[in-house]
């Protein structure tokens, strides 16, 4: 009898063991699965916070990347100044070629970042500029000799600024 017990003992022992070896895998692969998701979801979020950040940002950095560039573009003696076209506050960006005088003005009508490129003398109105990209608000003013502050509000409001020297001055 005592024998029998013994056997039935060692048999439920095995059968628990074999319990026991199939629950494991399956809880280590469970919690590797749950880690998993987790991961994914955060990584997720924190992607859509990146691009929606970008997103909110690319204009009024774009339109701060143009208008420094073209500052850069026309740097020589004389060739950029601060003032008004049509009553608008603008950025006037002077050029010669041959005998002819030219002026880009870039300025903020209707929402839009304008280019108007005219020559010297010619009357034009703040309507006819080309439309570069959509803006509230865009103002330039030269702080010191040479040296301009750029400020662009986007339509969600977010206003950036840069700031833009001239190596050649007046």
């Amino acid at each position: 009898m005592g024998e029998a017990r013994r056997d039935v003992r060692r048999a439920e022992k095995i059968r628990r063991r074999h319990v026991i070896d199939l629950l494991f895998p399956i809880a280590l692969f469970l919690v590797l699965a749950a880690s998993s998701l987790f991961l994914v979801i955060l990584a997720a979020n924190v992607y859509q916070k990146s691009v929606a950040w970008e997103e909110s940002n690319y204009e009024s950095r774009t339109c701060l990347s143009y208008v420094t560039e073209k500052i850069r573009q026309n740097d020589e003696k004389g060739g950029i100044t601060a003032g008004t076209f049509d009553g608008v506050p603008c950025l006037m960006l002077h050029q010669t070629f041959g005998e002819q005088s030219y002026i880009t003005y870039l300025y903020s009508y209707e929402g839009q970042l304008r280019e108007l490129f005219v020559a010297e003398g010619v009357s034009m109105k703040a309507s006819d500029g080309q439309a570069i990209l959509t803006v509230n608000n865009f103002s330039v003013t030269e702080q010191e000799d040479g040296i301009f502050k750029i400020s662009c509000t986007d339509e969600s409001g977010k206003e950036a600024v840069t700031y833009a020297a001239v190596k050649s001055k007046a």
